[in-house]
């Protein structure tokens, strides 16, 4: 569910700089595209995250289930 949140949330901000870009014009294409790509990168991360939690869940359940203590 956090990465289909996370994907959504970079497409909308992404809409809103593209927007910003067409209305202000081309002196804000720089840092708009700055930022976009710092938004793609930051769902990258937190995508990737993610998956290491999802991860790390299902190895301890897996040891917690051959070790009982």
């Amino acid at each position: 569910m956090a990465n289909t949140i996370t994907f959504i949330v970079c497409v909308i901000v992404t809409a809103f700089l593209l927007l910003s870009i067409a209305l202000a014009g081309p002196h804000l294409l720089l840092p708009a595209t700055a930022m976009i790509v710092t938004v793609w990168i930051g769902g990258l991360c937190i995508y990737v995250a993610h998956g290491m939690l999802n991860s790390r869940d299902k190895i301890e359940k897996d040891w917690e289930a051959k070790h009982p203590d």
